[in-house]
């Protein structure tokens, strides 16, 4: 190979490593850390058995942090219900989690669930409501997506 050639692999070289550098700065800007995120990916309740008189239910919290290259520490989940949302919830039980790591080298993110078993009278309708990290235990990049409900009426 002669000079003229060197020079120019040297050139296109130099311009991929610069490009490269620019995209790896555009992901994440020097010097500021990525924060966690967590999501209620999924909640579930489904009846697990049933009497004359009332349904047994287990809801199901799925949680899942989607930031890549972060992780949470510990956090809990909590699930509250109720018969009447404008009169308030009554705590069903919490649990925890002991962190949420998004390591860019999984080939799919793992979620943590955390399932909480609660009675049902016939005739009656409730609401659950879960709610991630409810002690603010971990400085998240998005605390608007902590909160999610469902309802469940035994027939």
């Amino acid at each position: 190979m002669n000079l003229p050639n060197n020079r120019i692999l040297a050139g296109l070289l130099a311009i991929f490593l610069v490009a490269v550098a620019a995209a790896n700065a555009a992901e994440k800007p020097p010097g500021v850390a990525l924060k966690p995120d967590i999501s209620i990916t999924d909640m579930k309740i489904e009846r697990i058995s049933s009497t004359a008189t009332e349904d047994n239910v287990r809801i199901s919290v799925t949680v899942m942090n989607p930031i890549r290259g972060t992780s949470t520490g510990p956090f809990k989940i909590k699930v509250d219900w109720t018969e009447d949302p404008s009169a308030g919830f009554t705590l069903l039980g919490s649990s925890g989690v002991a962190n949420l790591v998004n390591d860019p080298s999984l080939i799919a993110m793992r979620g943590e669930t955390r399932n909480f078993d609660h009675v049902v009278p016939k005739g009656k309708s409730y609401k659950y409501r879960a709610t991630a990290d409810y002690m603010s235990q971990v400085a998240e990049s998005n605390e608007a997506n902590n909160v999610n409900s469902a309802g469940y009426v035994a027939a």
